[in-house]
């Protein structure tokens, strides 16, 4: 059964009796000592509640003793049962020899209230704040059992001893009132909601969202999973009026829903704030950001792309910078580069640029110079971000647009964006099969590059994401190319780092900040990638694989210490944990 275990020295040492809401309720030493549970008690009712600054076990007890029975058993001066001869587990299944429990709600019976005075001596603001929470929080049950007129009169009686009296007794009438400060703590044991979709990158998002929720359980959180592709987007209608301590998706269209009226936000019915993780340039999420809720937030990787939404998109309630997380694979193999089958492996799509040129050729004339010009500044100057070559390409045009303007004409473009990344990509690839280094790539696509036939490609089925770590463990160098992230950092970086495999991308400034160039990764410039090959041939010969290895275990080292998911989900819980 399902139990929670309270160690007390209320009772003589070995014994032990059953405790329900109301005992712990009006005594509060029964939640001094320490307790265990199972971890199912903490996803029904969630962790104990970092917005309170005292008598957090007091108030966790009170949650889970609504759902969980809850069995204290006499301590020793030590804290601990005295030897029984059976395990601790099984503590729950002796007889216990308990005095009757007064009647709920019977303060005749039981005397005053000793949660209610026990601040007396100490004068603690912070637990009489935990008290009136709770009164507020339970009110109903109070006023059903006639207690709540006489713990209030007892709340009021103590502050008004107090030095803080006014600040006292105004927190207990906004808790008893549920005002916006009653709703700031209650929140926060609230479930998060996690929203999960259609994945359209192998995969890859509903990996994220898996590695978020398996975090937030280990983490004691309380988690809904609300699956679109399975429920449909319409079912979304259940959780109006409903309350969260957050509500989560990577990429999510879901957050941008209307209801019926064409007008209302469905998220701004639903209560908690709202985080939408952006991988990509947040252009590329125009509508959706644009009907965004009120208290939308966005976790980007990207400065230059936080810059970008607070000049264009106005709405968006706020941004936090969020690297993304990398994970472990589930089977570790030999981590020594030179024991692995692929010298350098390239996880990643092909698309010919050349397509995106012919689209570009179709614009109407002034667009079509506007466009020209634009991609001539990507081309040259490849460590720009996007919308500044944009904005160059209009000065030298002698354009002036406002900012909605502005917006709308670089999401217009966005043909030239992707032209230049996959143009890059492309002469990344072809640079080095060209010096003879062989390349490993995966997917059906690469059947499309023109130089499918080189000798030195070798074309692989696709991967999904999970499965993709397996190529990366055996593979002494992961490339990556990035899609234009000039500040960022991303998951397939973290990823090959934790399999133990060295990485070789293209520069920004997030991975100068966090990594050291040829000594925990490997960057380079998209200006320089002639001198690539020399570099690589160097570093993959027999009389440098000490050194390869060095730089695959540092980078591994750093992305264990710094970049795992938990480290994300810790961020996040510490952001909602913050006390006011």
């Amino acid at each position: 059964m399902e139990e929670i275990i309270c160690y007390t020295d209320k009772i003589p040492s070995g014994q032990c009796r059953p405790l329900n809401f109301w005992d712990i309720l009006l005594d509060d030493a029964w939640a001094d000592g320490s307790f265990r549970c199972p971890d199912s008690v903490y996803a029904k009712v969630g962790n104990l509640n970092q917005k309170l600054g005292a008598k957090q076990n007091y108030e966790f007890l009170l949650r889970a003793a609504l759902h969980f029975p809850i069995l204290a058993i006499g301590a020793n001066e030590t804290g601990h049962p005295e030897e029984t001869g059976l395990p601790v587990s099984s503590l729950s299944s002796l007889s216990c020899a308990a005095p009757a429990a007064p009647q709920p709600g019977s303060l005749e019976a039981s005397g005053s209230p000793k949660a209610f005075d026990s601040l007396e001596a100490s004068g603690s603001l912070e637990a009489f704040r935990t008290d009136c929470y709770i009164v507020g929080k339970y009110q109903q049950m109070l006023l059903e059992k006639d207690c709540f007129n006489v713990v209030v009169a007892n709340l009021l009686e103590l502050a008004s001893a107090m030095p803080w009296k006014e600040r006292g007794i105004a927190f207990l009438e906004a808790m008893i009132s549920h005002t916006p400060e009653f709703y700031a703590i209650d929140d926060n044991t609230c479930p998060i909601l996690i929203y999960k979709e259609t994945d359209m990158c192998c995969n890859l998002l509903n990996c994220f969202i898996d590695q978020l929720e398996r975090c937030f359980l280990a983490r004691r959180q309380r988690v809904e999973l609300f699956d679109a592709s399975v429920e449909g987007a319409q079912a979304l209608t259940r959780y109006i009026g409903r309350r969260f301590k957050a509500m989560i998706g990577i990429q999510s269209y879901l957050f941008s829903i209307r209801m019926q009226d064409g007008s209302t936000c469905l998220h701004d019915l639903i209560h908690g704030p709202k985080y939408n993780l952006i991988m990509d340039h947040p252009a590329w999420l125009k509508d959706h950001l644009s009907h965004a809720p009120k208290d939308c937030r966005l976790l980007i990787h990207d400065r230059n792309y936080i810059r970008f939404v607070q000049r264009y998109f106005p709405g968006i309630s706020s941004c936090l910078r969020f690297p993304l997380g990398g994970f472990l694979p589930d089977s570790p193999q030999d981590p020594a580069c030179a024991a692995k089958p692929y010298g350098i492996s390239f996880i990643a799509s092909y698309r010919n640029y050349r397509e995106r040129l012919k689209t570009i050729h179709k614009y109407d004339r002034k667009h079509r110079f506007l466009a020209a010009r634009y991609l001539s500044i990507m081309k040259k100057d490849p460590n720009l971000p996007a919308e500044e070559a944009l904005r160059m390409a209009l000065a030298q045009s002698c354009l002036k647009v406002d900012d909605v303007s502005f917006l709308n004409l670089f999401y217009d473009m966005r043909q030239v964006y992707f032209a230049v990344l996959l143009y890059y990509r492309e002469k990344v690839v072809r640079t080095l099969l060209d010096a003879g280094l062989t390349v490993h790539v995966f997917g059906e696509s690469w059947q499309d590059i023109p130089c499918a036939c080189h000798p030195c490609l070798v074309r692989h089925p696709s991967v999904e994401a999970s499965k993709s770590l397996t190529v990366m463990q055996q593979s002494r160098i992961s490339l990556n190319v990035m899609a234009w992230h000039k500040d960022g950092m991303t998951e397939r970086i973290l990823n090959a780092m934790l399999c133990g495999s060295v990485v070789l991308t293209d520069q920004s400034t997030a991975l100068m900040e966090e990594f050291e160039n040829n000594t925990d990764i490997l960057m380079f410039s998209l200006t320089e990638i002639e001198r690539l090959p020399a570099r690589l041939h160097s570093l993959l010969s027999p009389e440098n694989s000490a050194k390869l290895q060095a730089i695959a275990d540092n980078g591994r080292q750093k992305a264990l210490q710094n970049h795992l998911w938990q480290r994300r989900a810790d961020m996040l819980l510490e952001l909602w944990d913050g006390k006011d």
